[in-house]
């Protein structure tokens, strides 16, 4: 009877030992295995773009005794942008050598409906009417086809981000940056919006990396940036 009490202290000696031995082992282990767990994400940085502020309005070249002019229509959502004096650059098929410059001589009094295509609404326009002042007049003709791009504002640099690593709560509109392999939220002051990405303000720079799947991660959580990041 004492033996077998003896083994049963030994045998529960032994087992509470390999118990312990497990969970150092384990408690040692779970960090390198946890970071396998950790979402798998992609960031990028701010992207710097060139932004020339125009109104774009297509038109018809005239001529007026010795001076060439062009007359645009001018979406009624643009116009309040247009003011005489403004400069403009005119383009179009029949200038193979280059571009017309000049600037905005008159705008009209009198807003018409005008239908771009048969198959398109028509639009409220107002005519503009630009004093063809550089190139080669020589070469124009009344008649000819013209796309005319009036200066709305000084040309600048901004920095854009794409509209999927937004995100927007009741606080405001943010993003998460990657700081020591770990998602940091950064409050962000968004501008200009472009078909696929907005002007950032303030709140991220150039320096920062930004993560582009936000919908994986949390505030403070690890991540692991997929591979070929620069």
């Amino acid at each position: 009877m004492e033996k077998n009490k003896k083994a049963a202290g030994i045998f529960k000696t032994v087992i509470i030992a390999v118990l312990m031995f497990s969970a150092g082992y384990i408690a040692f282990a779970v960090p390198e295995a946890a970071e396998t767990f950790m979402p798998v994400v992609s960031a990028i940085r701010v992207e710097p773009c060139e932004y020339k502020p125009y109104v774009t309005a297509k038109g018809t070249i005239v001529r007026l005794r010795d001076e060439f002019y062009a007359v645009a229509a001018v979406n009624e959502a643009d116009i309040s942008q247009v003011e005489a004096g403004q400069r403009a650059e005119l383009s179009g098929a029949a200038f193979p050598d280059g571009n017309y410059f000049g600037s905005v001589s008159n705008i009209s009094d009198t807003a018409y409906s005008l239908a771009v295509s048969a198959l398109s609404a028509a639009e409220t326009v107002v005519d503009v009417t630009v004093l063809i002042e550089e190139g080669d007049t020589a070469k124009l003709r009344s008649g000819y086809s013209v796309t005319v791009q009036l200066k709305t504002g000084d040309e600048r640099i901004l920095n854009m981000l794409p509209y999927s690593a937004i995100c927007q709560d009741d606080k405001g509109e943010y993003v998460y940056v990657l700081q020591n392999n770990t998602a940091v939220r950064r409050d962000i002051v968004t501008g200009m919006e472009l078909s696929d990405k907005t002007e950032i303000v303030s709140g991220v720079g150039v320096e920062d990396l930004v993560l582009t799947d936000p919908d994986l991660v949390y505030d403070g959580g690890r991540v692991r940036v997929s591979a070929g990041l620069k």
